[in-house]
This record gives C-alpha cells, sequence and structure tokens, in this order.
C-alpha cells in the first residue's frame, strides 16, 4: 500500500511539471537586418560614430558603428523603437539623426533615413567683459558648459574675442563668407594632448582674464573699495590667459596656450568693454591649435585695406558657439552681424560699460537636478543682458 500510495504521489508531481511546462511559451527571437540613408545634404560617407539604440518593452540594445554600414541584430520578437546619432566628419556642430520602429515577429528590415541638423556639445554660459570699476577691464570670465549627455573634452579648443562688430566688418564676410575672422588681439585655446580635460554633461568652467579677486584690485587706495567691490573673485577660475607681459599668474590655475597674437601689446583678452563677439572653435580631429596657425592659408590683412595685420580665419564648419554681444546704447541696425546667419543670427545687447553686469544664457530645461541651456543660435533670444557677474552661478529655474 505505501508503495502504491507513493508512486501515485510520484505520478501526480510528474503531472504537475507537464502542465507547467506545457503552460511555458518560449519567447523566439528573429533578425532584424538594418540599413541608413542620408538626405540630399548628407554625404554618406562623411558620417561618423553612429549610435543606434534599439528600445522595446522587454529588450532593448546599443550598437556603435565607425561609419554607414549594413548591420544586423537578433532581438527577442516585439514592438522596438530605433533611434540613430551620428556626427560628420570635420563638422563641430553638424550632427545626422534619424528615428524608426518595427514590429518583429519575423525577420525584418529596416531602412532609417538620417536628417541633418545642428546642435553643439559646448557652449557659452555666461560672458562678462563689461568691466567692474572704472577703465578697468581685467576682470573678464567666459562660462563654458556641457550642453549634452556625453563626456566632452576641453583640450584643444580654441577660444576667441573679437573687437566689437561695427559696420566695417561687412568687408570680411563679403571677402570670406564662409569664415570667422578673429580680429584685433590674441587667440587662445584650452591646454591638453586630448583627453586631459574632461567636463562632464551639466558642468561648466570658467576661464578668466586673471584668476584672481578683482574685488581687491584697488590695492592701498582704500577709497577706491567700494568702487571694485562690483568686480567678480576669479581666483578660483579653472583657467586664466596668461601672456607673461606683466599678467599676474595664479599657479593653482592652469593657463590657456596663446595661439596666435597680432598686437602683444594687449595685455588682456576680452578689451573692449563696450561690446564684443565671442566664438568657440574645435579643430578637425589630429589637428592641433599650432598645427592650424602654422598654415598661412589660415591668415589674412584686412581685404581692401593697406594694413599689413594678420588676422587668423577660421572656417564656419569648426566653430562650435558664436555671441555677438554688441554695443550697449547702440541700435542693433547700426551694427553689422559679426558672424554668419547660420550661426549666430542677432546679437545681445552688451550691459552698460563698467557696470559689473554681464550675459548669461537662458535655461531651457532642469531635470533631475540637470540645467539644460537654450541653443537657437540666436544670441538676442538664447541670452539675458544686465545679469549678476558672480562666477559659478548654477540656475534653479527656467526662464
Amino acid at each position: 500500500m505505501k508503495r502504491k500510495i507513493l508512486n501515485l504521489a510520484l505520478l501526480l508531481i510528474a503531472g504537475v511539471f507537464a502542465l507547467s511546462s506545457c503552460g511555458e511559451e518560449k519567447v523566439k527571437s528573429y533578425p532584424l537586418d538594418l540599413k541608413f540613408t542620408t538626405a540630399s545634404d548628407v554625404t554618406a560617407s562623411d558620417v561618423k560614430d553612429l549610435v543606434v539604440i534599439i528600445t522595446g518593452e522587454t529588450s532593448s540594445d546599443t550598437l556603435k558603428l565607425e561609419a554607414i554600414r549594413e548591420t544586423s541584430v537578433t532581438l527577442p520578437q516585439g514592438n522596438y523603437n530605433v533611434t540613430v546619432n551620428g556626427k560628420i566628419n570635420g563638422q563641430a556642430t553638424a550632427q545626422v539623426q534619424g528615428t524608426a520602429t518595427v514590429s518583429l515577429y519575423k525577420e525584418e528590415a529596416l531602412t532609417v533615413n538620417l536628417s541633418l541638423f545642428y546642435s553643439s556639445p559646448l557652449v557659452f554660459k555666461t560672458i562678462y567683459c563689461s568691466g567692474g570699476a572704472q577703465y578697468y577691464v581685467l576682470d573678464s570670465y567666459v562660462e563654458i558648459v556641457n550642453n549634452s549627455d556625453e563626456v566632452q573634452y576641453l583640450d584643444g579648443l580654441v577660444l576667441v574675442a573679437c573687437l566689437a562688430n561695427l559696420k566695417a566688418q561687412s568687408v570680411w564676410q563679403e571677402a570670406y563668407p564662409t569664415k570667422y575672422q578673429c580680429g584685433q588681439g590674441t587667440v587662445i585655446a584650452f591646454p591638453g594632448n586630448g583627453k586631459q580635460y574632461p567636463i562632464q554633461p551639466g558642468e561648466f568652467v570658467i576661464m578668466a582674464d586673471q584668476a584672481m579677486n578683482h574685488k581687491l584690485a584697488y590695492g592701498a587706495d582704500e577709497s577706491k573699495k567700494d568702487e571694485y567691490a562690483k568686480s567678480p573673485d576669479l581666483s578660483k577660475a579653472n583657467f586664466e590667459k596668461y601672456y607673461g607681459n606683466g599678467d599676474v599668474d595664479n599657479e593653482a590655475v592652469p593657463n590657456m596656450e596663446v595661439v596666435y597674437s597680432n598686437n602683444k601689446n594687449m595685455k588682456m583678452w576680452a578689451f573692449g568693454a563696450a561690446g564684443r563677439a565671442f566664438f568657440l572653435v574645435k579643430l578637425p580631429e589630429g589637428m592641433t591649435p599650432s598645427q592650424f596657425a602654422a598654415d598661412e592659408n589660415n591668415f589674412s590683412t584686412t581685404p581692401g585695406s593697406s594694413s599689413t595685420m594678420l588676422n587668423m580665419i577660421v572656417p564656419n564648419e569648426y566653430v562650435l558657439d558664436a555671441v555677438d554681444v554688441y554695443q550697449n546704447g547702440v541700435a542693433l541696425s547700426e551694427h553689422y552681424p559679426f558672424f554668419l546667419p547660420k550661426d549666430d543670427a542677432s546679437g545681445i545687447e552688451a550691459p552698460q560699460s563698467y557696470a559689473g553686469k554681464c550675459v548669461r544664457r537662458k535655461v531651457s530645461k532642469i531635470e533631475g537636478g540637470r540645467v539644460y541651456y537654450q541653443d537657437t543660435n540666436n544670441s538676442s533670444v538664447d541670452f539675458k543682458s544686465n545679469q549678476d557677474n558672480t562666477p559659478g552661478l548654477v540656475p534653479t529655474s527656467v526662464d
């Protein structure tokens, strides 16, 4: 009897397992064959560093391709969203993007069309060059923020501050419609050999003309203490300009590298408290600022002028961000736009000279404490003027 009961129990257990296994339906997987096409304004051979993100309800995958090519991935059956992002070789802000959806219940072939768009990973967050005390402009600084979702590197990025944008600037645009003129003064670049200076998504750095506490620049003249109180404390800046011609060198702060200077008597970088134009340059991969400056084709005298002064000129496609800060109190119509409309449709009025105010980029959104900044390639709508010039401020609300 005990043996019969035991055998019956074993049969029942086996039956339960059999029913259980019959109820489990194995999820099938199928190949997804991917192809990519480009719009007419994109040359497929110029596209690089494609990132393909495939997202489903229960499964996802990410593919990285150095160039456009057909590829295949096997995934569990289901519905998927496909997003593709890529870069354009030799261009600082041009990118490609495409999206598609697919139902994968058998082997499928999917073609994703890639369209061109422009977006700069690094942009100017703050520009202060109006001066805090009468005729004092050594307290200038700029903040540069990583506005992307990927780590960027400052190494070798070229930083330019041009003379105020007068109508005479039009001779340059007429002669070089696809290039930027660096103007009178010194062109500088961030130090580093490639990946020494990473900047995380949402982080920003401060580049000071001189990394010191400019509130104390009155020296022994206590009567000017209140006047200099409007200047910022830049002693904790991340980088500083240093020409070695009487500059105060803060040894705790890395120096910017001098790329080119056509006026060695100018001790300040962002000279011109009445207005200034700025742009940030990312040279092609493998090219250093010194190599760019060694090419005579990257220089020109003023078109139609007898001047022998050489100005550096930079191809439009190398420019990451451009901001035109035009003179306070002068109508924009009195100025010729300094930059090409593609990169800077209009300017932002500078604060009053020596008022100790700056221009700051507006905030487009804040997600999980991360601030994203507005970038429509139009300084007149992307920036606010007459702002607090305290360095390192982090916005807490959307503009």
